[in-house]
């Protein structure tokens, strides 16, 4: 409370427990009470239409249309793809399991190891820019995203080379994604119209 009448300004003490204004007499509390309830409800439904614009960008950008739907799922693909022998004999399976039995050393699987993280985290950063396809720089951030992803998984797989089946099936869905970017935003432009 601002210690001060609302319909005379009359300063109160902090301490003033009373309903009424000593000066004016008006009851404090319900002085003006519509309008202050009005305004809250404006604010509130300010808050409500907010909430709902940015609901319809996530369902417009990745459950729309089946299309969508199929792309949404194909961003988690890489995780399994890794399961599959990706560098030599390596995969994300065989490399959890050496490590926790202690049969692997982190220094000898570094490169591996972090290639394998940086699918994980790159491919988190596709499924989060793809959330917001729907908006105006959609495709040029989803692009930027999915290319950055493939370069990176690209040269780190010439440098260390060994690639095995695993490693290109991952390489495979990397750029169905891309192309699968391209037509998913074909589709959102058409439901927008």
């Amino acid at each position: 409370m601002n210690n001060r009448c609302p319909k005379c300004n009359e300063k109160l003490s902090p301490f003033y427990m009373k309903e009424n204004c000593p000066k004016c007499g008006v009851n404090i509390m319900y002085y003006n009470l519509e309008e202050r309830l009005e305004d809250d409800a404006r604010k509130a439904q300010k808050e409500v239409d907010a909430v709902n614009h940015f609901t319809g960008i996530l369902k417009s950008s990745s459950i729309a249309s089946p299309l969508l739907i199929v792309r949404l799922v194909l961003f988690f693909t890489p995780l399994a793809s890794m399961c599959l022998p990706m560098y030599d004999d390596i995969s994300l399976v065989t490399l959890i399991m050496g490590l926790v039995k202690g049969e692997i050393e982190i220094g000898s699987v570094m490169m591996p190891l972090v290639s394998m993280a940086l699918v994980v985290v790159l491919s988190l950063a596709v499924i989060i820019s793809s959330l917001f396809s729907s908006t105006k720089t959609g495709l040029i951030r989803n692009m930027i995203f999915s290319i950055i992803n493939t370069v990176v998984f690209v040269v780190l797989g010439v440098i260390i080379g060994g690639m095995q089946i695993g490693w290109f099936v991952t390489l495979a869905i990397y750029i169905a994604e891309i192309i699968m970017h391209f037509v998913c935003d074909k589709k959102i432009k058409q439901s927008a119209e």
